[in-house]
């Protein structure tokens, strides 16, 4: 296991130098700059290039050789993390520190013993600590955030910045149209044009699953999702960041966003604890658009003052998929044609436009399997042992024939999901090649991690202790026939025109609901009670 994450650790490293290089000739002067720093010989320099222009990504430089190399990480993985949150973390809070080294030494070799893991000699950490100085009195030297107010990027893409806020509105059910709570709202701004590069919204806490994708929709193309959200506007900004910059947030440290960015070459900054103005670009956005939330029905306001004479329990109105209906139109119909004064009056969509030049186009996914091997590298990772009748994840139940041979052991597999669509799955077994598995009942219609939750609880409420896939299959078609009743009947009321002397109470049972399905979702609904047809695939 360190073997593989030395070897993952020399990947990252040697992408890290070629990537400067570009395109252009590779002079030996530079090979042999590059070999001083790699600890190889000069010729190897320019194998490396080539592969490494035949695919741009951290893995393509991958040693073919066996055992590890020099220079390379021999740490494991969990003491990687260990020392990289020291140094990043706890250290910068410790400035009264008499022997600094000593006691990093002790306080991770605490932690490590904690942890179970084999902590590293006080020689690595020394080199560690070496590095991690130096690279801090670089950034501070070179880079002009190190002043408040004063953060300048010349070239889309270079910096975007990433935060989460609780929206300052009550959204409601799609059918009994009672409060749920107040959304939760994940941005991406790019400082040099202020464009947003992409945005999610859910009720859920953000996780790694939000920042995952939030981040493909920041690199790949918005038509489908602003189709999904039934939107109709150009939103060209897209592409892969150079850098990430984020605050302290443990969903920003998740190994999967750690992982996927490495292979890009996408550089995670994170902001020095207790300092949100290192942040200020996007925090000033957060603000700017609760400022435009508050003219909406249901909104909280920023302060708890005042709420008893405007409830905004009362005036609720909108769903969560209403809601991010009217931010894409926000963002992309309003903010980015407005004047920006970050801009010296300039609108972010010109800015983008006249920065169109600075190779962007170059820094995105070019072919439609490069834009899936980029969503497949950012999806959440959950593991799983193949059973004898398959895989189950979230009370789901995959197959795929070849875990008639996976079952025998009870192996382990890697499975990578999209929280939007569970009826598909990714698994693999050595984390590198991945294979397509679907619903084992292939009666089932796609279903988001959002609808599977709420039917899940939605049981739970009911008493239910054990839940079975056609439970929750059960759930979920009912809510969605509620909704498309409550549908037909606002079209057919509003048809008719109002009509005050004739109104009818009708009960609906009080049931959790999702978001109004698709139009591919709104299919005549499955008898879970027949049995599921055989298929080739599922004989076990």
């Amino acid at each position: 296991m360190r073997k593989a994450d030395g070897s993952e650790a020399r990947e990252i490293t040697v992408a890290c130098i070629l990537r400067p290089i570009g395109n252009g000739p590779l002079t030996k002067a530079q090979a042999l700059k590059a070999a001083q720093l790699l600890d190889v010989h000069w010729t190897t320099i320019y194998r490396l290039r080539q592969r490494f222009l035949a695919k741009p990504v951290a893995s393509a430089v991958k040693p073919r050789g066996r055992g590890p190399k020099t220079g390379g990480r021999r740490l494991g993985a969990r003491a990687e993390t260990i020392v990289d949150e020291v140094l990043t973390t706890w250290l910068p809070r410790q400035p009264l520190l008499a022997h600094p080294l000593s006691d990093l030494v002790l306080e991770i070799r605490r932690r490590c013993a904690a942890a179970g893991v084999t902590p590293p000699s006080r020689n690595s950490i020394g080199r560690r600590w070496t590095i991690h100085r130096e690279t801090e009195s670089l950034e501070q030297a070179g880079n002009p955030a190190s002043a408040p107010g004063n953060f300048v990027v010349h070239r889309p893409l270079d910096v975007v910045q990433v935060d989460h806020t609780q929206a300052d509105i009550l959204v409601v059910e799609a059918i009994s149209r009672r409060p749920i709570g107040r959304p939760w709202l994940s941005l991406a701004v790019d400082v040099a044009t202020r464009c947003v590069m992409g945005f999610y919204v859910g009720m859920d806490r953000p996780g790694a699953a939000t920042v995952a994708l939030l981040l493909t929709r920041v690199a790949l193309s918005k038509a489908a999702w602003l189709d999904k959200l039934g939107v109709q506007l150009e939103w060209p900004m897209r592409g892969v960041p150079s850098v990430l910059h984020l605050d302290n947030a443990a969903e920003f440290k998740s190994r999967a966003l750690r992982s996927g960015c490495s292979e890009y070459g996408i550089e995670l900054m994170y902001r020095p604890v207790g300092r949100p103005h290192f942040g200020g670009h996007i925090e000033r956005l957060n603000r700017t658009l609760m400022e435009r939330v508050h003219g909406l029905p249901g909104t909280t306001g920023s302060s708890p003052k005042g709420r008893k004479t405007r409830p905004p329990e009362k005036q609720a109105a909108l769903t969560l998929q209403e809601f991010g209906r009217w931010l894409a139109l926000e963002i992309g119909q309003r903010y980015h044609n407005n004047a920006h004064r970050g801009l010296h009056g300039a609108t972010p969509s010109s800015m983008w436009d006249a920065l169109q030049g600075a190779n962007v186009t170059s820094r995105w996914p070019a072919t439609p399997e490069a834009e899936w091997q980029f969503l497949l590298q950012f999806l959440p990772v959950a593991r799983r042992t193949i059973q004898a009748n398959g895989l189950t994840l979230f009370h789901l139940r995959y197959w795929h024939p070849i875990f008639a041979a996976w079952r025998l052991d009870r192996r382990t597999v890697m499975v990578r999901y999209h929280p939007e669509d569970l009826s598909r799955i990714f698994v693999s077994v050595s984390g590198k090649d991945f294979i397509e598995a679907r619903f084992a009942d292939l009666r089932h219609p796609p279903i988001s991690l959002w609808e599977q939750r709420c039917a899940v609880l939605h049981l739970r409420d009911q008493g239910h202790a054990l839940i079975s896939e056609a439970m929750v299959f059960r759930a979920i078609d009912e809510q969605r026939r509620l909704v498309a009743q409550a549908q037909r009947s606002t079209r057919h009321a509003k048809r008719q025109g109002p009509d005050p002397n004739h109104r009818r109470s009708r009960k609906i049972s009080h049931t959790l609901v999702s978001e109004p399905p698709s139009v591919d979702q709104q299919a005549e609904s499955v008898d879970y009670s027949k049995p599921a047809p055989a298929y080739d695939a599922e004989q076990w």
